[in-house]
């Protein structure tokens, strides 16, 4: 006869394998949105194939962004300086698997499947650019001194583009989910 505590440890593994599954595809979902980043400011946005890592990495180098922008203004669209590129790129994926983990608990929740997940990943995407933008980024501009290009990201590179971006991700997270239902069966 199962136990209260056996049902317990199994809700736990079941929390603790959805976590992980939602880590890794937020990891995943990452990339097609950082290089749709990485492509709309090297073409139509004129700053630099590698500026969205700068912007991110602003908070520890507020020096490479300028640089960047400057060189892209020049002509030079792939000017590279990979400390600021790797650790702007790794706050990007870290994060991106912290709102992944996210995803997974809330469509796990809600039992999204189907169609509706796809919808859902849209939703959730434009959601993390709103939490994005009205509280975590405006916090981490204040905590590190790093002004307006942090706090205020989605009006420094487009509105239009922050939006697309975060549909792109959300709809990479619904995609996973929509292909791979049986990621978040516990």
């Amino acid at each position: 006869m199962p136990t209260l505590q056996g049902f317990a440890r199994h809700r736990t593994d079941a929390l603790e394998r959805t976590l992980e599954k939602g880590v890794f595809f937020g990891v995943l979902a990452s990339i097609p949105m950082g290089l749709c980043a990485m492509t709309a400011s090297a073409t139509y946005q004129g700053r630099g194939f590698f500026t969205p890592g700068y912007h991110v990495a602003f908070t520890i180098d507020p020096n490479t962004l300028g640089l960047s922008l400057g060189r892209a203004a020049d002509g030079d669209r792939f000017f590279m300086s990979q400390e600021s590129f790797v650790f702007g790129l790794a706050i990007h994926v870290i994060v991106a698997g912290v709102f992944g983990a996210l995803f997974a608990v809330v469509a796990t929740r809600l039992r999204l499947r189907g169609r509706q997940v796809l919808v859902g990943g849209l939703v959730y995407g434009l959601a993390v650019m709103a939490v994005m933008s009205a509280l975590v980024l405006p916090v981490a501009g204040a905590a590190f001194d790093a002004g307006d290009p942090i706090s205020r990201m989605g009006s420094e590179i487009g509105w239009a583009t922050f939006a697309a971006l975060h549909a792109v991700f959300g709809l990479a997270l619904g995609t996973w989910v929509y292909v791979r239902p049986q990621d978040l069966e516990g």
